[in-house]
């Protein structure tokens, strides 16, 4: 039975040819990442939860966290999966008064709640090793570019 490896949250970049933002989930122990194709709100609610940018009214993954609490759960971790035909899956686990629940999640909603939580984030062992790449450390201003991107976008982008 494959095992689950903790990773951080390293950074989003995004993709030179496609502009599409990447999540890389770092191993600090092998400096390999996991990189994971994410859609722009994605990257979005992700950046701020990075940054502690909180909102006058509940964002959607807020939302998600208030209702589990409300229920008396608790999410406790954030696992990266499986992944099949290029999209990768994830699930929530969660704790409520009757034991552990597993729900599946898209890995980018996933994350955007894990950093809300401050909750582990693992991935799946033999995933992470197939998949990942070496950490390459990118001395350009593309986090940067990135954080200028979140300040100018507006809801009307995406519609």
């Amino acid at each position: 039975m494959s095992r689950n490896i903790k990773v951080e949250v390293n950074s989003i970049r995004l993709d030179e040819t496609s502009e599409t933002p990447i999540l890389l989930l770092l191993d600090p122990s092998s400096q390999k990442v996991l990189p994971i194709w994410i859609g722009t709100i994605e990257a979005v609610s992700i950046a701020y939860a990075q940054e502690g940018i909180l909102h006058d009214r509940p964002q959607t993954h807020d939302l998600l966290i208030d209702i589990v609490d409300a229920l008396d759960g608790n999410i406790n971790e954030v696992n990266i999966s499986n992944i099949d035909n290029d999209t990768y899956f994830a699930n929530l686990i969660l704790k409520n008064g009757n034991g552990l629940v597993t729900l599946s999640a898209r890995p980018s909603d996933a994350i955007a709640i894990a950093l809300r939580l401050n909750i582990p984030v693992t991935v799946n062992e033999d995933l992470f090793e197939t998949h990942s790449i070496d950490l390459i450390v990118d001395s350009s201003n593309e986090i940067e570019e990135f954080k200028e991107f979140i300040q100018d976008v507006k809801p009307e982008d995406f519609s």
